[in-house]
């Protein structure tokens, strides 16, 4: 007698398992990796304004901007290369 599996079967995330939905998921982690991408490079270029053009404490601020800007620009990139391999894997195209 087989048993039930435990859990919420409907709250689990489903894996694509058509092309299109490959190509919709990758296209969804390209969009966030944009705004990732972007929210990072304000940070970062916020920070960098202001170690340039303050000293004492508005560099403190400017490298801890920087700082705060690499988990974005991180996320974003690998969030970038994800959507791409997705796109790549919908289109069956060889990746060696």
């Amino acid at each position: 007698m087989p048993l039930r599996a435990r859990g919420y079967d409907d709250a689990m995330p489903l894996q694509a398992d058509t092309q299109r939905e490959l190509r919709r998921t990758g296209f969804r982690q390209r969009a966030s990796a944009g705004r990732l991408l972007l929210i990072g490079a304000v940070l970062l270029v916020a920070g960098v304004v202001l170690v340039a053009a303050t000293g004492g404490f508005g560099n403190f601020v400017g490298f801890a901007l920087g700082a705060l800007s690499a988990p974005f620009l991180l996320g974003g990139v690998a969030l970038m290369l994800s959507g791409l391999v997705a796109r790549r894997s919908a289109d069956r195209r060889p990746f060696a």
